[in-house]
């Protein structure tokens, strides 16, 4: 429903807006950003303030069905690598390689990696993961009713995790989870959109 004002209470409106927000505007946030053009590449970098470690994190994909396609395409490889990734079903094992043509969001590490991904190692059960101990982080992209055990056991194996939404199935399982966080002093983390998201994290900023 449009909101009836007349022109003075729309000016007033405006200038509230611009006392709050600033230059809140396309041309405002790359200028603060300083990157020009190419803000539409790099902006999460820039905004975040990430940095590089020197080198990747060494990671496995648990679980490559539909949003396990999804995180693949979400992870920078500059920051976090797969060098690894365990399904099993065949047919994920094959889509997570090659990607979902009817699907953009799940580009596959044929196309992230290029003649890189025929490293990739890929399992059939996700356990064969924790032996190596080349791979330092894993992100999980199971069932629910798998999240805690497979992020428990990753991170008895010294992995530290990145599990999607919802974190357990259970309010004593996410307690679990984060009690065997801190016995291991390993990193736990849930992935949710919203929180690394530069719209939201600029608007809770701006109402702030």
């Amino acid at each position: 429903m449009a909101i009836d004002l007349n022109p003075k209470q729309k000016e007033t409106g405006k200038a509230n807006f611009q006392q709050v927000t600033g230059d809140l505007t396309r041309r405002g946030f790359m200028k603060s950003m300083g990157v020009g053009a190419s803000v539409a590449a790099v902006s999460p970098l820039v905004y975040f303030g990430y940095k590089s470690i020197g080198k990747p994190v060494k990671a496995a994909l648990i679980g490559g069905g539909d949003e396990g396609g999804i995180l693949v395409g979400a992870h920078n490889p500059d920051f976090l690598k797969f060098v690894a990734v365990a399904d099993i079903r065949p047919y994920n094992r094959e889509r997570i390689m090659k990607g979902d043509p009817k699907v953009p969001l799940r580009p596959g590490f044929n196309k992230l990696y290029g003649p890189e991904s025929k490293d990739i190692a890929v399992y059939d059960d996700y356990k064969k993961i924790l032996d190596n101990k080349e791979i330092e982080a894993v992100v999980i992209a199971l069932p629910l009713h798998l999240h805690a055990p497979a992020a428990i056991k990753a991170m008895r194996a010294g992995k530290h995790v990145l599990t999607e939404k919802l974190m357990g199935h259970s309010i004593h399982e996410c307690k679990e989870m984060g009690r065997v966080a801190r016995e291991t002093g390993k990193i736990l983390a849930t992935g949710h959109q919203r929180h690394y998201s530069i719209l939201y994290d600029n608007a809770v900023h701006t109402i702030g």
